[in-house]
């Protein structure tokens, strides 16, 4: 039997979530308004990150050119004074890896990243909405504000075609999955992206 190393396995893992996920977008194309330069999802997170996301998304780093790694280093330079001054709970930031509204290490991004969008069912039942819908965005047009619920139908006619349909796809049941066990998937500590980029070497590659 072949032994796949960690990154390759990790790979195949991304192939097959990958197609799952793939049709769960299309499941609920009536709702989804992503598109490309569209980068909400990418604005002010905390964007938790295995130690094996972080690895992976490295190795699309070292490949980009000298300019887009001057951009990088530059974002990671003002997140952390932005850090140094911020004195509340939850620390959010604009992704470091954004460019000019567009993911530079896309093909490695997080799971965080692939799986935003979608509507997402947690362990205890309850649903988190994307929240690019307060723009106007996926799902908007089935959720009302005032009463924070899903409204499929007003004065008696249907605002969608589709039925609304969430996902088991939370970061944390992603990481528990069968198929990553199946792959002797080892994820890793988790931390927010900039706490990994600020312990690596990030910025001497």
């Amino acid at each position: 039997m072949v032994e796949f190393d960690l990154n390759k396995r990790y790979e195949m893992f991304l192939f097959q979530f990958g197609k799952e996920l793939e049709r769960m977008f299309n499941d609920q194309k009536e709702f989804i308004m992503c598109k490309e330069g569209c980068s909400h999802c990418c604005e002010k997170g905390e964007y938790p990150f295995s130690k094996l996301e972080f690895d992976y998304l490295v190795e699309a780093f070292k490949t980009l050119d000298k300019d887009t790694k001057l951009k990088i280093f530059e974002n990671i330079a003002r997140i952390n004074e932005e850090k140094s001054k911020f004195t509340g709970e939850q620390f959010m930031y604009d992704c470091p890896f954004l460019i000019d509204h567009r993911c530079s290490v896309y093909e490695h991004r997080g799971i965080i990243c692939r799986t935003f969008g979608l509507l997402v069912e947690h362990e205890d039942e309850h649903l988190t909405m994307p929240f690019c819908q307060e723009f106007g965005l996926n799902y908007s047009k089935v959720y009302d504000n005032d009463s924070r619920q899903i409204v499929i139908e007003k004065d008696g006619k249907p605002l969608c075609e589709t039925e609304p349909k969430a996902y088991r796809i939370s970061r944390e049941h992603v990481l528990k999955l069968s198929l990553a066990k199946n792959l002797n998937i080892e994820w890793g500590e988790s931390k927010t992206l900039i706490d990994y980029i600020n312990e690596s070497d990030l910025v001497n590659m």
